[in-house]
């Protein structure tokens, strides 16, 4: 089994990326599924070369880096209970729409399930739609944004022009309408908010968040 070291670099399967912007969140969506590594013997093992061993042991590392999501009862049941929310969802744009909220302990994999079901819902409505909309923007239908600490009102705004790859200057309102055409243009029907909870809500500023995000919403 034995082969010669091969000279060639070696770049693995690492993809280094991040969701909230939309290349790496196209590159979470489309990227090819990996392939597990040969599963070898003891004495297969030993009869790699230095070279091949590394290349293995790299790739195992990578495969088990990033096993999952796997489709245990409670995810399914939630992929379940989103999609009743968003397939129902489909009132005109000057009705609110309804919204979901996960709540659970950390570490139990919220963020994971649910990209899981937003990647699955942008592959559905692109192969239903077309990559494209009828005006020739790209279709993103589904957007994934992550929130820090204390995010006021333009952060929020800030965060998701980020995401399509906005100018982020300018005050709240003017962040507002850069998202909103951004949303309406491309089309996009769901909008993932991981960390929720860092959203400024004291005293009256509650209110005015839950406003924002409900226009958001609305106008798209």
């Amino acid at each position: 089994m034995s082969t010669a070291d091969s000279t060639e670099p070696f770049e693995g399967d690492d993809r280094q990326y991040t969701p909230t912007r939309l290349p790496g969140w196209l590159q979470e969506v489309n990227g090819p599924n990996r392939i597990q590594p040969p599963q070898f013997t003891r004495t297969q093992l030993a009869d790699l070369s230095p070279r091949d061993l590394l290349v293995h042991n790299d790739n195992r590392e990578v495969w088990h880096a990033n096993i999952g999501p796997i489709d245990t009862p409670q995810l399914l049941a939630l992929h379940d209970a989103l999609a009743e929310i968003v397939e129902s969802n489909r009132q005109d744009g000057d009705k609110t729409k309804p919204a979901a909220l996960v709540d659970a302990y950390p570490g139990l994999g919220k963020s994971t399930a649910v990209r899981d079901y937003g990647r699955k819902l942008f592959r559905k409505q692109v192969a239903l739609r077309g990559e494209t909309t009828p005006s020739g923007d790209r279709r993103v239908p589904v957007i994934y944004i992550a929130l820090s600490g204390n995010t006021q009102i333009r952060g929020l705004n800030a965060a998701i022009c980020r995401f399509y790859g906005l100018p982020t200057s300018g005050n709240a309102d003017t962040l507002a309408e850069r998202a909103v055409d951004a949303v309406l243009s491309m089309k996009t029907a769901a909008i993932i908010i991981d960390d929720i909870h860092f959203l400024a809500g004291a005293n009256s500023n509650s209110v005015r968040m839950a406003n924002q995000s409900r226009s958001v919403h609305r106008r798209r």
